[in-house]
């Protein structure tokens, strides 16, 4: 079976959720074996769609309704097992064994990672890892020195269309002021139009 690889993100957040889901798919079985047809109570209902619907990105077809959850117990805890198995599914496809540590590591570009809920041995835990937040914060530091680039570039466009180029090719000192004290030596003379003039 081909593994294809995932992120870091994904990854992360598909074990948030097959826990948070498997918790209330537990609680659905235990309560759904005493009273199957019992009508689920709003807040796990709100909560059941809630989770439903995070499993998207791994389960849901392009194009594919969200789902609604089943209005009794036994029904919902089918419906949550359903979801948990799409989720074990879409695993093995992003998951490779790790013969080396003998445990599950999710198959990332660059760099694998152990499955952290199938609590991997320590050995692996304290191999070197990829610095993603370093990679993080400098790409956040070179999208805001792109934006104040573009900021700058867009104030002195329109400072330069507003006063004029200055005769010498420098502008004036004090730079960021919204007009310089002496804007009127360099500002372009006044343009008429005379099919305006006529009106």
């Amino acid at each position: 079976m081909p593994h294809d690889s995932t992120t870091q993100a994904l990854a992360e957040r598909h074990e948030a959720l097959w826990l948070s889901l498997s918790a209330l798919h537990k609680d659905m079985i235990a309560l759904g074996a005493k009273k199957p047809q019992a009508l689920v109570s709003e807040p796990v209902r709100v909560s059941a769609e809630g989770l439903l619907s995070d499993c998207a990105p791994f389960i849901r077809r392009r194009g594919e309704r969200l789902p609604v959850a089943a209005p009794d117990l036994a029904g919902l805890a089918v419906q949550l097992g359903q979801a948990l198995a799409a989720l074990d599914a879409w695993e093995s496809l992003h998951t490779i064994m790790d013969a080396r540590f003998n445990c599950k590591m999710w198959n990332l570009d660059g760099n694998n990672v152990p499955v952290m809920r199938l609590k991997p041995p320590t050995a692996v835990l304290n191999q070197p890892r990829t610095d993603y937040k370093g990679r993080r914060d400098k790409l956040g530091g070179m999208i805001q020195a792109r934006i104040r680039g573009a900021y700058k570039d867009g104030f002195d466009a329109g400072r330069a269309a507003r006063i004029g180029p200055p005769a010498d090719g420098a502008y004036p000192p004090g730079e960021g002021d919204a007009e310089p004290a002496d804007a009127g030596a360099y500002r372009r003379p006044e343009q008429t139009n005379p099919r305006l003039r006529l009106l």
